[in-house]
């Protein structure tokens, strides 16, 4: 019988993606040179306003997140095909929101569009976009069904699959999902990498080699590592520098999600991935206190956290 970890790690994981996801929004399509001209030498490294928004504002990573834990603690115990469906309604009810106007991805606002006219809509076969929108979602999927990896496998592909039909964007979201639940463990980072590729290459080989490519560049700072592993547009890229960022830093939050939002390219989504690995490796007091005050919605999320971590109790 599978040990739940800590509410503690629960937390932190809810917290740490939304902290990371809010982190990297004000500096998310800024070049690292334009981050650092406007932040300074070390780049953001706090918690700012973006756009009309206030400090601590997360964007449509989180919401898409929040969306997929309220499909769990509703349906998660019903059979997979009611799941998956309840996954589709809620993405659709979140793309419909008013607060959904964060610079949502295009992918993802097409497959709900999709949903909302057809509910058995799936993106394989009506797509080919391996965009990071599947990674950025799923770690509720790794908290739901800790310690299940055959069950965590095929949600995440599954929800993976409403809205992108790549291969290498299927394994993205079942990446996510995967790292946060070994996080919940505290498997050894080295472990986490060779396992995420033994998982991930029978559904795309093109990230798993992605992916192989973190261990050749932990000697590399940030930007040079970023050069090779890429932009975070798409899930392979986005999961490879995330992983990158927490192995830079496996006990450090705060460091991780710095590393993590740094970049040419999607901040906010690496920030978000790193965050919820980190936070469930490391537990919500590794996260500033000052940042788990000023996150938007923080008592919803400390709710979902401990919501997910009973119905993984079961």
């Amino acid at each position: 019988m599978t040990t739940i970890p800590s509410q503690d790690r629960y937390l932190g994981c809810v917290l740490g993606l939304a902290i990371g996801d809010a982190l990297g929004w004000p500096v998310e399509f800024l070049r690292l040179s334009a981050i650092r001209a406007q932040f300074g030498a070390d780049g953001i490294t706090d918690l700012h306003p973006s756009q009309r928004h206030p400090r601590g504002t997360f964007t449509d990573d989180t919401q898409m997140s929040l969306a997929l834990a309220r499909a769990i603690l509703s349906h998660g115990t019903q059979s997979e095909a009611e799941f998956v469906a309840e996954s589709a309604r809620q993405f659709v009810l979140w793309s419909q929101s008013a607060e959904n106007d964060r610079a949502p991805g295009m992918t993802c606002m097409a497959g709900c569009r999709a949903l909302a006219k057809d509910p058995n809509w799936r993106a394989p076969g009506n797509n080919d976009s391996k965009g990071c929108g599947t990674a950025m979602r799923t770690a509720p999927i790794g908290l739901a069904w800790h310690g299940d990896e055959d069950k965590i496998t095929r949600m995440a592909a599954q929800t993976s699959e409403l809205t992108h039909g790549h291969p290498a964007a299927t394994a993205g979201g079942v990446a996510t999902a995967l790292l946060v639940s070994w996080a919940l463990d505290g498997m050894p980072p080295d472990d986490m990498l060779r396992r995420l590729v033994e998982r991930t290459r029978p559904i795309s080989g093109e990230f798993a080699d992605k992916v192989l490519q973190v261990p050749m560049v932990l000697h590399r700072d940030s930007k040079a590592a970023y050069g090779v592993l890429g932009g975070a547009w798409t899930a392979d890229e986005a999961t490879a520098c995330a992983l990158y960022a927490f192995m830079q830093s496996p006990s450090d939050y705060r460091q991780t999600v710095i590393t993590a939002v740094n970049m040419d390219g999607d901040s906010d989504s690496v920030g978000c991935i790193a965050g919820a690995i980190s936070g469930a490796f490391n537990g919500v007091a590794a996260i500033p206190e000052t940042w788990r005050q000023d996150v938007e919605q923080r008592e919803t999320l400390i709710e979902i956290a401990g919501d997910l971590h009973a119905f993984a109790k079961g």
